[in-house]
């Protein structure tokens, strides 16, 4: 068969959420289940290169400071490293799993893995690090009163609403609020054009891209999904990897 006339790629968007504490064992298990020949992980180079070059300071930092803020707080440094307000900080400073999951299967099997997220996005985001990790914010989150972030567990349950519920997940504010302002967009477009680039030269037969849920599954106003529809992505959700009878992607 003539190359060109070969049928199109399998595109699939793999949602994930970013806190999830087993994200790295499912990344690995899906990855090996899709098999493959390219990957795509939402971190930009800068985000990386920045927590290879400093995460060890980053973390040194959030431990120095977590102490005084226990001993303020009257708390065990032990008790407030499982508050559930504290435990997903250090893992912000640390490689993102989808980057060292992708990283193994490199290692591992030769598959090309690159990051294509922008760098606006990181610079904006590691913008509120040292607000973070100070002590002062450390305090504040250990004294409690504060609303505890969703788990993983909760927001893959919101990402299934959202897939069941399908445009009348658009008129839920609490879904779309985000995804309006004009530096979503430019986000979205920069995700897309990387897609169909890597498309474009590299030819695979089997694409798979992670990154937020919020991102790749139907339903999101002009989300990377919603822009590469006539790809005819197949979306998964990340956690499917631990019940793989259940999953509803097929493999051509």
């Amino acid at each position: 068969m003539n190359r060109d006339s070969k049928p199109g790629p399998t595109v699939f968007l793999v949602g994930t959420c970013h806190r999830d504490p087993q994200g790295f064992r499912r990344c690995r298990a899906l990855l090996k289940k899709l098999n493959p020949d390219v990957i795509l992980v939402e971190v930009s180079p800068f985000a990386v290169r920045l927590r290879r070059e400093h995460g060890r300071f980053f973390v040194k930092l959030f431990l120095k400071n977590l102490k005084r803020a226990s001993a303020a707080a009257r708390m065990p440094l032990a008790w407030a490293l499982r508050s559930p307000l504290i435990k997903p900080i250090p893992r912000q400073c640390a490689l993102p799993f989808e980057f060292r999951a992708a990283r193994q299967r490199f290692q591992e099997t030769g598959t090309p893995f690159f990051c294509v997220d922008a760098a606006d996005a990181s610079r904006l985001f590691v913008a509120d690090w040292p607000e973070l990790l100070s002590s002062a914010n450390l305090e504040r989150l250990l004294q409690g009163g504060l609303p505890v972030p969703p788990s993983a567990s909760e927001q893959y349950a919101r990402a299934r609403w959202v897939l069941a519920h399908g445009n009348r997940a658009l008129q839920n504010r609490r879904w779309n609020e985000d995804s309006s302002g004009r530096g979503w967009q430019e986000r979205e477009q920069w995700l897309e054009k990387t897609v169909r680039a890597t498309l474009q030269r590299l030819r695979p037969d089997r694409l798979v891209y992670l990154g937020g849920w919020y991102h790749v599954i139907p339903g999101g106003a002009l989300n990377l999904h919603h822009r590469l529809h006539d790809l005819a992505p197949q979306t998964l959700l990340l956690d499917e990897s631990d019940n793989p009878s259940a999953a509803t992607f097929h493999l051509p």
